[in-house]
């Protein structure tokens, strides 16, 4: 078994917060045969009747299980925004129209044709949570859209392309997607142009425009474009700031 034991400290050492906390409960199941991933409800809870009506589940049933990666990174994420200070956190702000600190910071020719300005927290990882809110994972799925992308930037179909794309700056790049906690991340973390443009436009399949100085573009690599393709529009502010731009 010392082979695999070996790969297993090896995958583990090469993930993310949330890929060791899931790997770890996968390890903690072989390892604890008494224990069980079924653990009962703090309160006693009914056990007779059923669901009248399909579909409903009564509030007081409930069973509880080793929660899946998307649940754990809802958990963890939840955790970190309590404990943050406020010194490092924003209040998120909700969808305003035109909010003038940040028109005013795009374009002359392109103003017009914006319709809304939505801001996120800025913690270091404003970048990702703009994306992950324009792929409908929510702002709070942005440590779901790191992990992805660092698993688009080793796919075995493209390593030729990144291969060429990034040369020797691939291991920083893939570093940059990688965190040791939640909460404030340092710049080297930050979501950075054109690195993550090109990984965001393959992983995707979609357009993605940023506005800022300069304004740029980035189209999948991997696809032929298509006319039903969906644009996700972005906007650089204050210089060190990423914010969803919807357009007319």
């Amino acid at each position: 078994m010392t082979a695999a034991m070996d790969e297993l400290w090896r995958r583990f050492r090469s993930l993310d917060v949330i890929g060791k906390r899931a790997l770890r409960s996968r390890v903690c199941e072989l390892a604890y045969l008494t224990m069980t991933t079924l653990c009962p409800p703090p309160e006693k809870i009914k056990t007779k009747g059923g669901v009248k009506k399909k579909g409903k589940k009564p509030a007081d049933y409930d069973v509880y299980r080793d929660p899946s990666y998307h649940e754990y990174v809802d958990k963890a994420s939840q955790s970190s925004q309590r404990q943050s200070q406020p010194s490092q956190t924003s209040k998120k702000i909700k969808l305003s129209k035109k909010q003038p600190q940040f028109i005013v910071q795009f374009p002359n020719h392109i103003r017009s044709y914006i319709e809304d300005v939505v801001n996120v927290e800025s913690d270091g990882n404003c970048g990702f949570r703009v994306i992950a809110s324009l792929h409908g994972y929510g702002e709070d799925g942005w440590s779901m859209l790191r992990r992805e992308l660092g698993l688009e930037l080793i796919d075995k179909d493209r390593s030729t392309l990144y291969d060429k794309l990034f040369s020797n700056r691939l291991s920083a790049v893939r570093e940059s997607l990688m965190i040791e906690s939640f909460g404030s991340q340092p710049p080297e973390k930050w979501m950075s142009l054109p690195d993550m443009g090109y990984l965001i436009a393959n992983r995707y399949n979609v357009v993605l425009v940023c506005l800022g100085n300069p304004c740029i573009t980035f189209f999948p690599m991997t696809s032929s474009h298509s006319p039903n393709v969906s644009i996700y529009c972005i906007g650089f502010v204050n210089h060190n700031h990423w914010v969803q731009v919807n357009m007319k």
